[in-house]
């Protein structure tokens, strides 16, 4: 393709596409330290002073002080961190339909004293920085444009590549460099290639993984070509919901009558239920996890089944870097046997980079350094749009003035 071709492209997509990428990276600059703001703003909620020559409350310690004080609450889970300084979470049933109901609502407790911490603030404004980035609050529609215009970015990148070819060709490592001693269109243009050499590889990383949300067959392509099978979303919990409802109406009903179990049930929802066994075996399970992980750790999370004796622990090692390496341990108490345990480590690199897709999105797959790279590249994305406009305006103006002397 022409290289006039190319640009037309570049230029066409940049001025009706600029002001929604523009909205997209500001925002994804915001998202990408969004766990790191919410703790510093949060910090009474995160973070404890840790008393001295005191350890913390076990599991069944924290759970059993936290359901005297709530025994309406329907625990599902607890969180555990190896820091001193870091508080315990407990998440707990919600109510109604939305993101509580299904996943629940987390409550900070101080592992040394299972007092109740402050709640969490900042969710809402993150929710609706997400909210724009991903679909521009426009529902559907807007998640449909920020689909395109990341498949405009990628054709952006390469045709600047291409439109600026000549230029990196001649002095590739010149081609990141640009003067403050030019003037003008020279600057702007000057600063907007050799800026966009820097990003390069942040944008492409950003947009192919971006898209791994916008369209299900592209999310379902990444699945084949790494030869990974793509994850099922469990939908059990309704269709045992439906296969109750229907047995229920096929089932005789009595008005007012109530059958042993239910009433069994009842009763135990009245007294509380079975708590405190549940969590005497919760704290074999923890006490059983500890034996059989043999690495030291960073936090571990573990579910309180409904029934039966096995307890799934999701748990980090010391020196994972993003929250996505997490490890799988699965064990029953009653046979005290290792059920399974998968660890991230162990895992081939294409099934890794497949449950890595969001921190490579943010950065925080390469660490530290990776997250501030792609805080930047997303910030700088203002200045492209800006200068792009700017370019524009001085192109036009030009043109229109040739014009007007010939």
């Amino acid at each position: 393709m022409h290289k006039t071709i190319w640009f037309k492209i570049h230029w066409i997509l940049g001025i009706f596409l600029g002001v929604f990428l523009f909205i997209v990276g500001i925002t994804g600059a915001i998202l990408s330290f969004e766990k790191e703001l919410t703790k510093f703003i949060n910090q009474d909620s995160f973070y404890v002073t840790a008393p001295l020559n005191q350890e913390k409350l076990t599991p069944k310690e924290l759970l059993e002080k936290y359901q005297i004080t709530n025994p309406k609450a329907k625990i599902n889970s607890i969180s555990v961190s190896t820091d001193a300084s870091e508080s315990s979470v407990i998440n707990i049933a919600g109510s109604g339909e939305g993101r509580e109901a299904k996943r629940g609502i987390n409550i900070y407790i101080n592992p040394y004293t299972a007092e109740v911490l402050p709640e969490v603030k900042g969710k809402a404004f993150f929710s609706l920085i997400l909210d724009l980035h991903r679909r521009l609050m426009l529902g559907e529609v807007g998640k449909q444009i920020v689909a395109i215009s990341t498949i405009a970015l990628i054709i952006l990148t390469i045709s600047g590549i291409i439109i600026y070819w000549g230029r990196i060709k001649h002095s590739f490592f010149k081609s990141f460099t640009f003067k403050f001693k030019h003037k003008g269109r020279a600057f702007l243009s000057t600063m907007h290639s050799a800026v966009g050499m820097w990003v390069i590889p942040f944008y492409l990383l950003v947009a192919l993984t971006g898209l791994f949300w916008s369209y299900q067959w592209y999310n379902t392509m990444l699945y084949k070509i790494a030869g990974v099978e793509k994850p099922q979303r469990q939908q059990a919990p309704q269709m045992q919901q439906g296969q109750k409802n229907e047995e229920a109406s096929k089932s005789p009903k009595v008005e007012g009558q109530k059958t042993q179990k239910d009433a069994q049930a009842r009763g135990e929802s009245q007294r509380g239920g079975d708590n405190s066994a549940k969590f005497d075996d919760l704290q074999k399970a923890v006490n059983m996890f500890n034996i059989f992980v043999q690495k030291d750790y960073y936090t571990f999370t573990v579910k309180l089944p409904q029934k039966g004796t096995l307890y799934s622990f999701s748990y980090l090692d010391d020196k994972s870097k993003h929250f996505r390496e997490s490890n799988n341990l699965e064990l029953d108490i009653n046979s005290w046997q290792l059920v399974k345990h998968e660890r991230f480590e162990n895992k081939p690199l294409n099934e890794q980079l497949m449950r890595s897709i969001l921190p490579l999105h943010t950065g925080e797959y390469f660490g530290l350094i990776g997250q501030i790279g792609m805080f930047l590249a997303s910030s700088l994305m203002a200045l492209f749009v800006i200068t792009g406009f700017m370019l524009f305006i001085n192109r036009h103006k030009k043109k229109k003035a040739k014009i007007i002397k010939e």
